[in-house]
C-alpha cells in the first residue's frame, strides 16, 4: 500500500482546478473603482471572504495536492469555513481547515483561542479527524497572534491555559468532553495552526484572471505574441476562401485559390496583412481567455458585431468595397468599458472582422453586387 506522501504526490499531479466564477455580488459594480483590495474588503460581507478565501484555497490546491476544496462555514461548521482535503475519505482523513475572520481590527489570540476550542471538540463529538493544518484567514492579523503561531509550543500552552479558564465556551462544555479535549490537545502537535492574511493571499491570487474581476483591476500582462504560420492553417480556412471572393471579383477570374492570392502582384501583399491581423485577434482572444475571468473576447466580440452588421448589410459597389467599410467602422468604434479594451488597436480590430467572416458572421461577397 502507497504511503500517504505518495499518495498525496500522486494527487497532486493529478489535481484538475475547477475554473472557479465568482458570484456577481462580489465584484466591484464601479469599473472605476480604484481603492485598494484591503480598501474593498472593509465593504465586503463575511460571505464574500468565504468565497474569496475559498477561491485562494483553490488555486493553490495543484501545489499542495488537495483533491477538493468546499465552503462549509456556517452556524454548524465546527470551526471550518474552507475545508481543503487531501483523499476521498474527507474530512475523516487527512485535511486542511481555513477558518475565515472578517473584522475591523487586527486578528488577536483573544479572537483565535476560542475558535481553536471548535475542531478539538468536533474530534471529540464526531467521525472528523483533527485537520493536519488550521490556517487563520483574515485581511490583517495581530503581531502578538502571528508571534503566537510560531511558537508552537508557546501557543500549545497558552490553549491549555484557555482551557483552564472561565470563558463561555470553556465553561459551557460537559466536564467530561473538557476532558477529553484537553487530552487530546495535549497530545497535539500545535504546529498544524498557521495564520494567513490579505498581503499573503494576493501574492497567489494576483496570477489569477479572477484578480481582475475581484478587486477592479486591469488584466496583468500583454498578449503574447503568436506568429503567422508560413503556411495557412485549417481554421483560417473560411475566413481566406472569402477573401479569396473578393480579389477574384476586383482583380479577375483567375485568381480561384489562396495561392493563386499569394501570387498577384496586389492581393499577394493585401492577403499577408489580413492574416497578420488575424493572428493579432488570436493573441488578443488567447490573452483574454487566459487573464480575464468569464468570456471578455467574446463579449467584446457581441459588442463589435453589432455594429459591423449594419454596415455589412448597406448597398456596396463590390465585396472589396463592403469589406474597407466595415474595416474602417471596426477601427472607429469606442470600446471603453471592456476589460481588454486598451489591447485592442487597429489590428486587432481589423483581425476581429476576419474572425466573424471566418465564422460566418460577415460575409463579403453576397452576389448583388453590380
Amino acid at each position: 500500500m502507497e504511503d500517504l506522501s505518495q499518495e498525496r504526490e500522486r494527487r497532486a499531479g493529478a489535481v484538475t482546478v475547477s475554473q472557479y466564477v465568482a458570484p456577481a455580488g462580489a465584484v466591484p459594480p464601479n469599473r472605476f473603482d480604484r481603492r485598494t483590495p484591503l480598501q474593498q474588503v472593509w465593504f465586503w460581507e463575511p460571505d464574500q471572504w468565504e468565497q474569496f478565501t475559498c477561491e485562494w484555497v483553490r488555486m493553490l490546491a495543484r501545489a499542495e495536492g488537495y483533491l477538493g476544496a468546499e465552503i462549509i462555514g456556517g452556524s454548524n461548521d465546527r470551526g471550518a469555513d474552507v475545508v481543503a482535503f487531501f483523499t476521498e475519505r474527507r474530512l475523516n482523513g487527512e485535511w486542511h481547515c481555513f477558518q475565515c475572520k472578517l473584522y475591523q481590527d487586527e486578528l488577536e489570540p483573544a479572537h483565535a483561542l476560542p475558535e481553536m476550542l471548535k475542531p478539538f471538540v468536533a474530534a471529540v463529538e464526531t467521525t472528523r479527524t483533527l485537520p493536519t493544518r488550521y490556517t487563520f484567514v483574515a485581511p490583517r492579523i495581530h503581531p502578538r497572534l502571528k508571534d503566537l503561531v510560531l511558537t508552537p509550543d508557546e501557543l500549545k500552552s497558552r490553549f491549555l491555559k484557555h482551557l483552564q479558564g472561565r470563558s463561555q465556551t470553556v465553561t459551557k462544555l460537559p466536564a467530561q468532553l473538557l476532558a477529553d479535549v484537553v487530552e487530546l490537545a495535549e497530545a497535539t502537535d500545535f504546529s498544524m495552526f498557521w495564520t494567513a492574511n490579505l498581503d499573503e493571499m494576493l501574492e497567489v491570487y494576483s496570477k489569477s484572471p479572477l484578480f481582475a474581476a475581484r478587486f477592479n483591476y486591469p488584466p496583468s500582462g500583454e498578449p503574447a505574441k503568436l506568429p503567422v504560420p508560413p503556411e495557412p492553417a485549417a481554421d483560417e480556412a473560411r475566413f481566406l476562401a472569402q477573401l479569396v471572393d473578393v480579389y477574384r471579383e476586383r482583380y479577375g477570374q483567375r485568381i480561384v485559390t489562396v495561392d493563386d492570392a499569394f501570387a498577384h502582384a496586389k492581393s499577394g501583399d493585401h492577403l499577408r496583412r489580413q492574416r497578420e491581423a488575424f493572428y493579432a485577434a488570436e493573441e488578443l482572444r488567447l490573452y483574454a481567455r487566459d487573464s480575464v475571468p468569464g468570456d471578455a473576447y467574446a463579449e467584446l466580440q457581441d459588442d463589435v458585431l453589432v455594429n459591423l452588421v449594419e454596415v455589412a448589410d448597406d448597398d456596396h459597389e463590390s465585396g472589396w468595397h463592403r469589406l474597407r467599410a466595415v474595416v474602417t467602422q471596426a477601427g472607429n468604434l469606442q470600446v471603453a468599458g471592456s476589460a481588454i479594451a486598451s489591447y485592442f488597436q487597429q489590428a486587432q480590430r481589423k483581425g476581429m472582422c476576419h474572425q466573424f467572416a471566418n465564422d460566418d458572421k460577415l460575409t463579403w461577397c453576397d452576389g448583388s453586387e453590380q
